[in-house]
């Protein structure tokens, strides 16, 4: 661990005089573009360095809807397990540990919840911010540099590495570098400098692409996870309260009829209804009054490895509500929004680096969607959607 937080010089530009072309943007987005959807199982290990705190975190992840995740601290140059989470399907679990002033376990805890709709990343969009390799990164990384948010800057050599180094745009807060393997597209290094005296470097290594992912016991046992039991150990579970939905009548029990559009290559994989006033608890730890009725649909799609979710609900101009974990990237370091024209409805569109999520109203109902579609393919899914609520 200690050497592994050691930050590595850069070497000098291998580009003299700076890259950043027409030629070389093209390159790059040529290879994200192959890579999108291209990526079934993957490992790797970030670095963190934030001042005087090290962290470790290790992913395991089977796209797209299965994933395993461990974060250490480093105390004196060894990693100490701190969190866990996993998912699996419809159950997501999280586990976190305490220890005492002597570094000995006090407590652990964690929370098994199950019946939720097969989001990727377990419905916590953002929960895991380096969710990296599936065909939503590699879309988000070229709208962010059509957009102009993320520019290519050279390639250069990087801890043995060739790399492209993009940087956020100039006047963009806070100011953000990363180093994407040339080979690959995948993030080798990133560097986020929060205020004059804080940056904070992730280290991205051992990539593993397209082994065979294995199916552990679910879910995991705490002894087993933290390799002893604490003084206090908590083991919750709850219910999501997601059921599966047959579309032909879904009207009776929504109450509201359903848009289900078609996605060129994606098959339907599956529809799923939720009364979320039971479970929902807000900020302040008093339970959300929804609207009468009020009821959400979730639509999956799948092509592969790819996934795409639609999330209907009644429109309400006085009611906004987002569940699992989307509507969340207005909270991303970085990101930048686009409205769509009018045959889209005016949908917003958001990239985020890493994932990307569109906001819409059609006809009664209010509809995000996130997945693994590129910025195009969001634009016509948002028009098509308005073409079925108007009957068309």
């Amino acid at each position: 661990m200690a050497v592994a937080f050691i930050v590595t010089i850069l070497p000098a530009s291998l580009c003299a005089g700076g890259c950043g072309g027409n030629d070389d943007a093209r390159e790059l987005k040529e290879l994200l573009q192959q890579r999108a959807g291209a990526v079934d199982t993957l490992r790797y290990t970030c670095f963190t360095e934030d001042g005087e705190n090290l962290y470790r975190e290790e992913f395991e992840l089977s796209f797209p809807d299965r994933y395993r995740y461990r974060m250490y601290e480093n105390v004196d140059g060894s990693p100490r397990l701190v969190s866990a989470a996993e998912q699996r399907g419809d159950g997501f679990f999280r586990a976190r540990a305490s220890y005492n002033d002597t570094g000995a376990l006090q407590s652990t805890e964690s929370e098994t919840t199950l019946r939720v709709p097969p989001l990727r990343n377990g419905g916590k969009y953002l929960g895991l911010y380096h969710m990296i390799g599936n065909a939503d990164y590699f879309q988000s990384l070229i709208s962010l540099m059509d957009g102009g948010s993320l520019e290519l800057a050279a390639k250069e050599g990087i801890d043995g590495n060739s790399a492209w180094r993009l940087d956020s745009a100039q006047g963009l807060t806070p100011r953000m570098r990363l180093w994407l393997d040339m080979g690959t597209g995948l993030p080798l290094r990133k560097e986020l400098y929060l205020g004059a005296d804080r940056k904070v470097v992730f280290r991205f290594q051992g990539y593993e692409e397209g082994f065979s992912y294995p199916e552990l016991p679910f879910p995991p046992d705490l002894k087993g996870l933290f390799g002893q039991d604490g003084i206090t150990s908590q083991s919750a579970s709850s219910d999501g309260g997601s059921l599966q939905i047959d579309l032909a009548g879904a009207s009776f029990t929504l109450g509201f009829e359903p848009l289900v559009p078609s996605l060129e290559n994606f098959q339907p994989a599956g529809a799923w209804w939720r009364d979320p006033s039971s479970q929902a608890i807000g900020a302040d730890g008093r339970p959300v009054r929804f609207p009468e009725g009020f009821r959400e649909l979730y639509l999956l799609y799948r092509d592969g490895t790819r996934q795409v979710e639609i999330r209907e609900s009644p429109y309400d101009p006085e009611f906004g509500y987002y569940t699992m974990g989307l509507g969340t990237l207005t909270g991303a370091y970085l990101s930048q929004q686009e409205v769509f024209g009018e045959e889209a409805g005016g949908a917003i569109y958001t990239a985020a680096l890493d994932c990307q999520e569109m906001h819409l109203v059609a006809g009664d109902l209010e509809i995000t969607v996130t997945g693994d579609l590129s910025r195009n393919d969001f634009a016509a899914l948002a028009a098509q959607l308005i073409r079925l609520a108007s009957g068309h």
